[in-house]
């Protein structure tokens, strides 16, 4: 019975009912160009993140290897420096004739007149 009833009713077609269905058929256009327009945004948006993020790690990967030898050339300035403190050093003994005198005995077993040279075993060379 309610079916037959549904049957006889019938729309009413007014201004109003064609205005608010062009106002719905609009409303879903512009959604649907919305979506199209943020769907675009957010792809590119995307390739911008990942290419910002790819260079922010190569720039970080550089920065890395830039301290690292930084670090070891520090290290090796540090190095040289106390070598040529040692040299300088060295140079300054080599002006003392008493120290000439001492690297003469011990390298060339050179002797004052007069003197005998005793040559004792080293002790670190031990076969035990």
């Amino acid at each position: 019975m309610e079916q037959g009833n549904k049957a006889k009713i019938r729309r009413l077609s007014s201004e109003y009912m064609e205005k608010q269905a062009l106002l719905d058929e609009q409303r879903k256009r512009r959604r649907k160009g919305l979506l199209r327009r943020l769907t675009v945004f957010g792809f590119f948006l995307a390739i911008f993140m990942l290419f910002a993020g790819v260079t922010l790690f190569q720039q970080h990967a550089s920065i890395q290897n830039q301290q690292q030898q930084n670090q070891q050339l520090e290290d090796e300035l540090t190095t040289m420096q106390q070598e040529e403190q040692r040299m300088t050093q060295e140079i300054e003994w080599l002006h003392d004739p008493e120290y000439i005198a001492e690297l003469a005995r011990r390298d060339y077993f050179l002797t004052k007149p007069g003197e005998t040279l005793f040559q004792l075993p080293r002790s670190g060379t031990n076969s035990d």
